[in-house]
């Protein structure tokens, strides 16, 4: 067999999509006969005149605490100080579970969750069924909201912005660098969030470069992220399993863009980090475990526009474990229906950077996709060339890590892709892929470039003009490893009407 097989045949008049994500059962609480709390920044009317102090005093569960406009701020010097913090160490904790936090904007007006100088906006550990909702959360050194070791928790229709503000507190200063893991190359300036480090409260360690990004589910199942406008963050929302899975979670229907700050982090990101001792918190640190998390699977991310953000629009990360030979998981997990333009990196990214390491399985289905960057990493260049999705094993990310793990049974199916230098890139280790049903539209451009060892099977795909990949005014098909790609059958007619 050649490395290249194609020949022509015309769209088929029907087709499905093999969506291998099954699962997601979240079954919020019902709230009917909730007690109910009111906030003001007076304190009129029988309201309190902070969320905290409304917090404290709930007795009865479910509860609804309801803020009236106005900006509320806190002032405190404890760990993981927050406008509002919903603890399952705190006094009150078997009353908390079911509790909503509803924003309620009137006239114009918001309500502002202002955590300047605070580590959150919201900060929610150990207790489940919490709802925030409505609320604009901003200014926080580190996460705008934070939700850790919870189950079946919805943050909906926020405004997370202008949060990991304690990176400005750390680049470019002098003295001993309160985190010295994370330098970037030549300029020894630092940049790091200052308690993400060892010996203070916060230390996870592989939040260190992005704060914990604006919004962040650390181990945390079955919950709904919907509506939110999350912008000019590190990064846009993130999800970690540090001291337990994360699993069978929808982030849905968001605007997670224009997250530049600093260089900038991706859209959403599904990442697997080092592992911490079952009830590690953010307040108390992590207690690390020498090996993996407890893996990123079944999650959903679906609806959303992810663009203009500093790295990929999705991405999906299996990163080295501490020893060598311990790596993490993120698999499983569906990318579908959203709209990624012009992120910094590659619109969908998935990585795997150590042996044992596993992002297999995950399906990026039915997205639009256009002019993004590209992945030194993967690619060399000065700019590296833009890439639609990228499925990297990396094989030569070096010791002690040893060799990555080839990734298998990726599903590409159905995205249009244009407006970019490669739409589809695979390598470079073994790493096998399935492409089909896409519209590859980059026009003297890489339809798909498989740069590793792997097979990448590319058939049915519409690869810009009816006449198919490598012809005159379509896209092409090419191997730069010493894989193979086959392309036979193609379709003469796009699968797609662009959105």
């Amino acid at each position: 067999m050649s490395a290249i097989q194609s020949s022509h045949r015309g769209r088929p008049s029907g087709f499905a999509a093999a969506v291998l994500l099954a699962g997601f059962v979240v079954g919020l609480s019902a709230y009917a006969s909730a007690a109910t709390i009111c906030v003001n920044p007076r304190g009129s009317k029988g309201c309190r005149s902070s969320i905290q102090a409304a917090i404290d005093s709930v007795t009865a569960s479910p509860s609804v605490i309801v803020i009236e406009p106005g900006t509320y701020s806190a002032s405190c010097g404890a760990a993981a100080c927050s406008v509002a913090s919903i603890l399952g160490s705190a006094p009150n904790a078997s009353s908390l579970t079911g509790l909503t936090l509803e924003c309620n904007a009137d006239n114009g007006q918001s309500v502002i969750l202002d955590a300047s100088s605070l580590d959150h906006g919201v900060y929610v550990s150990g207790v489940n069924q919490v709802r925030i909702e409505g609320c604009v959360v901003k200014n926080a050194d580190r996460e705008g909201i934070l939700i850790e070791n919870s189950d079946n928790i919805k943050i909906a229709h926020n405004v997370v912005k202008n949060n990991d503000q304690a990176m400005g507190k750390t680049r470019g200063t002098g003295g001993p660098p309160p985190c010295p893991t994370f330098l970037p190359p030549g300029n020894g300036i630092i940049v790091c969030c200052p308690d993400a480090f060892t010996g203070g409260p916060g230390n996870f360690p592989d939040d260190n470069d992005d704060c914990g990004e604006g919004i962040h589910l650390r181990s945390v199942t079955s919950s709904v992220v919907e509506g939110n406008s999350v912008h000019d963050n590190i990064g846009g929302i993130l999800t970690t399993d540090e001291t337990g899975p994360s699993h069978d979670n929808l982030i849905v229907n968001n605007s997670s863009s224009h997250n530049r700050a600093f260089g900038g982090d991706c859209g959403v990101t599904l990442a697997s980090h080092l592992g911490c001792t079952a009830g590690s918190t953010d307040a108390t640190g992590c207690s690390p475990t020498g090996g993996a998390g407890g893996s990123v699977f079944h999650n959903n991310v679906a609806g959303n526009v992810l663009n203009d953000n500093g790295a990929s629009g999705a991405g999906m990360f299996a990163n080295p474990g501490i020893p060598p030979g311990s790596a993490t998981k993120a698999y499983g997990n569906l990318i579908a229906d959203n709209v990624i333009k012009d992120n910094g990196q590659p619109g969908v990214g998935i990585h795997v950077h150590a042996e044992n390491g596993n992002a297999d399985h995950n399906v990026v289905i039915e997205n639009v996709i256009s002019g993004n960057g590209g992945d030194a990493e993967a690619k060399p260049g000065s700019p590296p060339p833009g890439m639609g999705i990228e499925v990297l094993s990396n094989g030569a990310f070096g010791a002690p890590f040893g060799a990555a793990a080839p990734i298998v049974g990726t599903i590409i199916s159905q995205n249009r892709v244009s407006n970019e230098d490669i739409d589809v890139w695979v390598g470079n280790t073994d790493t096998d892929a399935g492409v089909f049903l896409n519209d590859l539209l980059g026009v003297s451009a890489s339809g798909v470039e498989n740069g590793g060892g792997g097979t990448v099977v590319a058939t049915d795909n519409y690869w810009g003009c009816p006449k198919g990949p490598g012809k005159s005014g379509c896209s092409s098909a090419s191997v730069t490893g010493t894989g193979t790609i086959v392309s036979n059958p193609f379709l003469s007619h796009p699968v797609s009407p662009e959105k």
